[in-house]
C-alpha cells in the first residue's frame, strides 16, 4: 500500500481519536467498497468476477472526504489478476493512497490453435475458445498485457512478434495493421472550405489510421505533415 500525503491523523490508535476527531476521519471501509466497485465496472461484464480487497491499515487516518473519493487504475496496473487502484480526494485536504486487490474471472478468452508469424493479420480462423479462471496465479497472465474476452474489436490487427500455438491472446501481442507504408504511392486529400484538392505523395513512414506522418508530394518535392485516413489514403493536417 503506498500512501501519499495528507493525513492530520495519520497511524493514531483509534481510541485516542476524540469523537470529534473521529468524524473527521475517512472510514476505510468506505475506500475499500470504491475500489471495489471501480474493479466491478472496468471489467467487460460482471458475471463470475470476484474482487478481492488487500485490508488497508486500520491505524491509517485519513482526512474524510467532502468532494467524493475518485478512483482509477495505478500506473502499470493490470485489469486482472493483482491490480493496484488508486483512490484520492481533493477537498478539503488532498490525499491519495493505492491499494491493492486481487481480480478472479470466470470466463472464456481466446487461445491460438496455431502459431503466428509477426505481421500476421488477427483472424477468427486461427483462435479457439478457453474456459479458464483468470486470476494472479493463472498462467495466461503470466505473460506481460491483459487477455482478450471480446475478440471483435482487435479483428484485423496485427502480431507484433511471433507467438506460439496454445498460446492466450493479450493486447500486447497485437498492434493496429498498416494503412501506409514507408515508400509506398499515397493519395494526399486537402480540404478546405468549399474546396477539395488530391494530388500524389510519397510516405516517409508506416503508419496505421489516425497517426501523423510526413509525406512528400510528388509534384513539388514538399514535405507535408497528414493524418492516415484508409488504406493509401492521408489527409493534410491544417
Amino acid at each position: 500500500m503506498r500512501i501519499y500525503a495528507l493525513t492530520l491523523l495519520a497511524f493514531l490508535p483509534l481510541g485516542q481519536l476524540t469523537h470529534a476527531q473521529a468524524e473527521l476521519v475517512q472510514p476505510l471501509a468506505q475506500i475499500e467498497k470504491a475500489v471495489s466497485t471501480f474493479v466491478l465496472e472496468e471489467q467487460v461484464s460482471q458475471e463470475n468476477v470476484s474482487v478481492e480487497i488487500r485490508s488497508l491499515d486500520k491505524r491509517l487516518r485519513l482526512s474524510r472526504c467532502e468532494g467524493g473519493l475518485q478512483t482509477q487504475w495505478s500506473a502499470g496496473s493490470r485489469t486482472l489478476g493483482r491490480v493496484t487502484v488508486q483512490v484520492s480526494c481533493a477537498e478539503p485536504i488532498s490525499w491519495r493512497v493505492h491499494v491493492q486487490a486481487t481480480v478472479m474471472l470466470e470466463g472464456y478468452v481466446w487461445a491460438l490453435e496455431r502459431g503466428a508469424q509477426r505481421g500476421d493479420v488477427l483472424s477468427k480462423s486461427i483462435l479457439a475458445k478457453q474456459k479458464i479462471m483468470l486470476g494472479a496465479n493463472n498462467a495466461a497472465l503470466t505473460a506481460l498485457g491483459n487477455p482478450i474476452i471480446d475478440v471483435e474489436p482487435w479483428l484485423g490487427y496485427t502480431f507484433s512478434h511471433r507467438i506460439s500455438a496454445g498460446k492466450v491472446l493479450t493486447d500486447r501481442m497485437l498492434k493496429r495493421a498498416n494503412l501506409v507504408n514507408k515508400g509506398e504511392k499515397v493519395l494526399i486529400r486537402h480540404r478546405a472550405t468549399g474546396l477539395q484538392l488530391q494530388t500524389f505523395g510519397t510516405a516517409l513512414k508506416s503508419a496505421a489510421s489516425d497517426q501523423r506522418i510526413q509525406v512528400r508530394n510528388n509534384s513539388s518535392g514538399k514535405i507535408i505533415e497528414v493524418v492516415v485516413v484508409a488504406r493509401g489514403l492521408v489527409e493534410v493536417i491544417h
